[in-house]
Parts: structure tokens; sequence; C-alpha cells
């Protein structure tokens, strides 16, 4: 077959053609340093690198998050040393206030330092970083910590979000309290059924102040003047009670301080009817215009140990006016009569200042077996003497809710103390102990008639069965045999002592016995009664000493003045009881037991049982902040016992900072070990990257070299295969 010259020419072309093309695509790999430019050119190097690619993109996004994060939480742990600093600051002011004699001015000076502490502190807290502010939760508000002052000027009210950080003991219920979280590629996991994103698979770049500084107070209330509320007017207020809020709207209708609680109070029932459906506490309103938190049973309303309420005014309501309130979850200028405590037909006196009128009271604790109807006419007693001390005034004890006994004035402050006639004459106490032990009521058995009752010795219980006998011995040995008889006590000694013919005891080895009533008809009634004793090793010679005992119904105050030993002040101390009490008054033993045959004795110190009449509220925030504030409050009034109070809860709250501290310590070591974690992934995707794409230089290079040397071959040879053309014979 012939081969034509055409067919020829054509086939050389093609193949110089093609090694050109190759030469060619292999200088665009070496120059580009790509395997490919067009996916299909390689497709499944291309879809394998597509996903390096999307990897290595996610890797620099978490890379951004995390570096965003480190600046976050270095700037909350440096916030947070700051304020560790400065709460050493304010330990050390609050120490040497309480620890040197000053005077009321020199208080102020330390209270005016408190003060600037505490905005100093609120400064720290809204400090931001990364365009959000490091404490404020969710929220970008520049200014989440704030200070409100009293009527008098004075810092006063730390708010959170415009709430008072004692209104709530639960940091959660706080506006803009949910978690600001970033994806750092742990593999973030949200839940199908309630659409939120799992904490462990993201990082958290957000901080609640109010959990950081702490929130809620042992209890408190809130404190509305009703002077400030006016009739025809509108208000709007927000109330805070058990972490549960409401706002409240009313128009007054009412001129008297009667009308308007009672309008109130109908406010805050409507509001709160579906917490107290649930059977929850519910905000109530006293006469004087406290609210508190309480449980509704019937009509009646039972105040509930350390509840919390608070009451600010609704700043979005428009148009309508505002009340004066005190949220009094702090330090307050209250103080009240703890009509609780007082010895029933006892007399006591009292220095009641109001304004700057000061005049002594005296009033009788009522004797009443009630232990409600003997405080309220105790308070009636004691209403009755601040009328007749201050008539005029509009001067009145609170009678019922957290807040009875509170004596208050209106628009003027109250100042209420125990009367003491020794003035500041110093009176020393000595050591008093007591011991309780299980008692029967021997004279209340009759004769021949059988009792039970329940005897524990060691971990041990039984019922124990016994018959009466003619007198309190012969009934003291039937239940000793009893005692003994019984399998559970086997091998166990039992005395059964008596006193007179009422009460018996049990001991067993020098130990007494615990026994309590069955819940047979025919129990016997026990009781526990206590013995007191007094340490006469611990009075001074020549030292007076002063005593309150209660023997019987009579309450009587001895004084006796220490021995040169035991002995002698033993002495002194049954001649002051006798001339106290009489005939068949107590007497000391040799072991400083007191008695008085069957009749119980107690005893205390004066000095103490004076004080604990009266007591300025002193209700303790859980926030530092506050804390802060309220101690600078008490220095003003020059009350030490509260701002050491303070002190100490402060060091503990400066011990919760630490940990606040630590936790953001080791989330920092979290973020640099996904650092390098993510750094050494994105090593790794980068290897794998140039494994898909880019080239082998060595051996492009190579091949480009074969190609060319291929190419420049084939032009060589291009004479004996192109035919010579009329140009060829013309040269």
């Amino acid at each position: 077959m012939r081969i034509t010259n055409s067919t020829i020419l054509r086939g050389y072309n093609r193949d110089l053609n093609r090694i050109l093309s190759l030469k060619n695509a292999t200088e665009h790999r070496i120059t580009t340093n790509r395997r490919f430019s067009r996916a299909s050119e390689s497709p499944l190097a291309a879809a394998k690198a597509l996903t390096v690619r999307k990897s290595l993109y996610y890797n620099e996004q978490y890379t951004e998050n995390l570096k965003t994060a480190n600046e976050f939480y270095t700037e909350a742990e440096t916030s947070l040393l700051q304020v560790s600093e400065k709460m050493a600051q304010i330990s050390e002011t609050i120490v040497a206030a309480c620890n040197t004699t000053k005077d009321i001015v020199d208080y102020n000076i330390y209270a005016q330092q408190l003060e600037t502490s505490a905005r100093e502190l609120c400064a720290i807290f809204n400090t931001d970083s990364a365009g959000r502010t490091i404490f404020g939760g969710e929220s970008n508000d520049s200014m989440p910590f704030a200070i409100l002052d009293d009527s008098s000027g004075s810092a006063a009210t730390v708010t959170y979000h415009g709430i008072p950080v004692n209104a709530m003991s639960d940091y959660r219920e706080f506006p803009y309290s949910a978690n600001v979280n970033l994806d750092i590629g742990l593999g973030m996991v949200t839940n199908q059924s309630t659409h939120e994103i799992d904490d462990a698979s993201v990082l958290r770049i957000s901080f609640n102040g109010a959990k950081v500084s702490g929130c809620g107070a042992e209890y408190g209330v809130a404190d509305i003047d009703l002077s400030s509320v006016q009739k025809n007017r509108t208000y709007s207020l927000d109330v805070y009670a058990g972490n549960v809020k409401k706002t409240i709207n009313f128009v007054c209708s009412g001129e008297t301080n009667a009308e308007k609680v009672a309008q109130i109070n109908a406010e805050l029932d409507k509001e709160f009817a579906k917490t107290k459906a649930y059977g929850e506490p519910i905000p109530h309103m006293d006469e004087q215009g406290v609210i508190y938190l309480a449980d509704y049973d019937d009509g009646n309303f039972t105040p509930v140990e350390n509840g919390i309420c608070s009451v600010v005014n609704n700043e979005y309501a428009k148009r309508t006016s505002k009340v004066t309130v005190d949220n009094d979850s702090g330090y307050t200028n209250k103080f009240k009569v703890n009509v609780e405590s007082l010895t029933e037909g006892q007399t006591y006196t009292l220095d009641v200042t109001v304004g700057d009128t000061k005049k002594t009271i005296s009033f009788v604790a009522a004797v009443e077996s009630d232990a409600l109807e003997r405080d309220k006419l105790t308070i009636e007693n004691i209403q009755s003497a601040l009328n007749e001390a201050f008539p005029g005034e509009d001067v009145s004890i609170s009678k019922s809710g957290i807040t009875k006994g509170i004596i208050s004035a209106e628009g003027k402050n109250v100042k209420v103390l125990v009367h003491d006639p020794m003035g500041d004459v110093a009176r020393n106490t000595v050591n008093i102990s007591s011991t309780s032990q299980d008692k029967i009521n021997l004279k209340a058995l009759k004769d021949g008639e059988t009792y039970k009752f329940c005897a524990t010795v060691n971990g041990k219980s039984a019922d124990i069965e016994f018959t009466a006998g003619a007198d309190a011995n012969v009934t003291a040995a039937n239940i000793k045999t009893a005692l003994q008889a019984n399998t559970a006590f086997t091998g166990m000694t039992f005395d059964v002592s008596t006193s007179g013919d009422k009460i018996g005891t049990i001991a067993t080895g020098g130990n007494p016995v615990s026994i309590a009533k069955t819940s047979d008809s025919n129990s016997v009634s026990v009781s526990s009664f206590p013995t007191y004793s007094i340490d006469a090793n611990s009075a001074i010679d020549g030292v007076t000493y002063k005593l309150k005992v209660m023997y019987g119904t009579s309450v009587r105050d001895i004084e006796f003045t220490g021995g040169a030993d035991k002995d002698e002040t033993i002495a002194n101390i049954n001649k002051a009881l006798e001339n106290a009490f009489g005939t068949g008054a107590p007497t000391v033993a040799d072991d400083g037991k007191i008695t008085a045959g069957d009749t119980a004795v107690v005893l205390s110190n004066s000095v103490d049982t004076e004080k604990s009449v009266v007591e300025r509220e002193r209700i303790y925030s859980n926030n530092y902040i506050q804390l802060t504030l309220d101690a600078a409050r008490a220095l003003r009034n020059g009350d030490i016992g509260y701002a050491n109070g303070c002190l100490d809860r402060i060091a503990t709250a400066k011990e919760n900072l630490l940990a606040e501290i630590a936790d953001m310590g080791c989330n920092e070591e979290f973020i640099d070990f996904n650092l390098t974690r993510i750094t050494t992934r994105s090593e790794n995707l980068s290897e794998r990257q140039n494994d898909l794409e880019v080239v082998d230089a060595k051996k492009e290079i190579t091949l480009w070299k074969t190609y060319e040397a291929m190419y420049n071959a084939c032009l060589q040879m291009s004479s004996s295969v192109v035919p010579n053309s009329i140009f060829n014979y013309i040269k």
C-alpha cells in the first residue's frame, strides 16, 4: 500500500503538536506549582483537595475564634485580679475602721473610701473587650452595673441590668443571663428537642456579672414611702419575689396609708395569683408600706424566713409617676424590738430617738399562754408608751410580718437602744453553761395504773412498761426493775432518782438515758429540763458581776462580787440569791449547779439579755459590692458589729472570686491546648494539600526536559518528512 506524503505530513504534525502540548502542560505545572488547574483534569484528587481546603478554611475560623476568646478571657482574668486587689483594700479599710477608736467624723471618712471603692468595682465590672462587655452576659450594654443613691445622696444599692443585685438569689433569673458561645471545632452539638447548643461542645465567651459578683441576700424587703404615692396618679412597679418578676400598674385611689396599702396588696394578689395558686410565697405589704415575701393561708400572711423581695420603678412605662423605694436587702437604718425574746411580766426600758428628740419609755412584756397573742399585746404596750412619749408624732411599731417589732416615724430617723442606767460602766460576765436531761413527771401518775415510755441507751431503744406506786420512791423502783428486766438492756444497771415527788431522772453508768413518749394512750409525760451551772473559777476577786435569774414566774437581776476562791464566790452568789428571792431561793452547789428543789431555774448574764432586746435590722447581701456599700452605711451609724459581719462575708466572697479566677485560668489553658491542636491539624492538612495539589518539581522538570528534547528532535526530523517546496529549488 502506498502512503502518500500528505498522510505522512499529517501524522508528523499530530505527533509534533502532541509533544508540544505535553511540553507546555509540564511547563505550566512547573510555573504554577499545581498538579491541575481544573477539576476535570483529576476529578478524584480534586474532590479530596476540596475537602482539605474546606477543613483548612474552618480551621482558620476556629483559630480566629480562639484568639478572640483568648483576648476575652485574658481581659476577664485581669479584671478579676483587679477586683481581688480592690477587695483586699476594702478589707483593710474595714479592719482599720473597726479596730481603732474613732469618732463619727473619722467613720464618715472610712465610709467615703468604701463608697469610692464600690464605684471602682462597678467600673471594673463594666470593662469591655472585643466590642463586648465582659460581665454583661449576652448584652452589650456598656454599663450593666450601676449604683443608686439614697435620699441622702449616699451610694446605697447596686443594680445589674437595672435590677438590685439582692432582688434574686438565682443569677440565671437576671436579664441577659444566657451564654454567648464560640464554635472552636469541638463538634458543636444542638439538642433537637430544645434547639439549644450543648455547652460542652462550644466555648463560652460571656460572664454573668450577677454570678461572678454574687446575688441575693439572707432575706430582703422593699420599703415604699407611702407619702410618695399620690392620689389620682399612675404608677408602674416591677416586683421581684422569689425569683419571680411581675409588673403592677395602678392609679392611686386612696388618700390614707391604709387605703394605699389595701390597693397595692390587691394589685400584688392579682399579679401573683398563679404563684399563690401553686402554693408558692407571694409578696405582701404591711401597714407601714414594707413589702415582704409571705406564705398565704386562708387570709393570713406568714413571713418566709430568708425570703427575698425587691421593688423598682418600671423605667419603660410612659407617663407614670415614681415612688420612693428603699430595698432593705442590705444594711438598714431600722431598729427592731425582738418581742419574741422578752420575758413575760418583765418591765423593759428603751431609749427612743425620733429625729432630734430623745425619750425614755418603759413597757411590760405581756403575760399570755398563746405566743402570738402575747407578742401582739406586748406590741400594743410598746405603742401606748410611744404615743405617750411622742404626742402628735406618727411613731409606730410594726405589728406583723417580717418587720414585726420595727419602730419607725414618718419622714424622720428613729434610733432605739436599751436604756442602761449604768451608762458606760463596764460589766463583766461569768461563764455559764447548761445541760438538759429528759425527766418524767411522777406526781401525775396514778397508783396502780400501768404506763409506758421509750428508753434509748447507746443506740438501743425499747418500750418500757411499769406500774405506778403509792409514792415517787416506789414508782422509781418499779421503773428501775422494768428497765433491767428488758432484754434490750441486759447486763445494764440503771439509777432512777427523784427530786421531791415530782421529777424522775434515769441514768446508767453515770450517763443520762434518753426517754420519750410512745404512741400509746397510757404513755407518760416526758419533758426536757435544763440545768444551769456557774463557773465560779471564772469570777475575778473583787470584781462585781450581774446575773439575770428566772425562778418560777419571778425574774430578778442579782449582783455579787467575785471572791478570793471558788467557795467564797459561790457563797456570795447564794447570798445575792437569798436577798433577791427570800425563803426558798435557788442555791448554787459546790459544782456550780444552780437548783431550787423541783422548780426550774434559768440563768444568763444580764448584759447579754439586755443586748438581745433591741437590735438594728441586719440583713447581709451575697454581693460583695453591695456588702461594701452596706459596711460604709454601718460605719456612718457607728455600727462596728455589722461592718465586721460584712468583713467576714467579703472574705468568703474573695475565696469564691479566687475560684472564678482559677476557672478562667483553666479555660485559658484549654484555649491554648485547642490552638495547638488546630495548628497541628492545619499543618497536617497543608501537607495533605501539598500531596494532592502541589507538583513534584524534580520529576516535572525532568519530564519537561524530556519533552523538550523530543520536540527538538522532531523539528530536526522535519527535513526528511516535509517535502521540498518551490523555494528550495529557487535556492
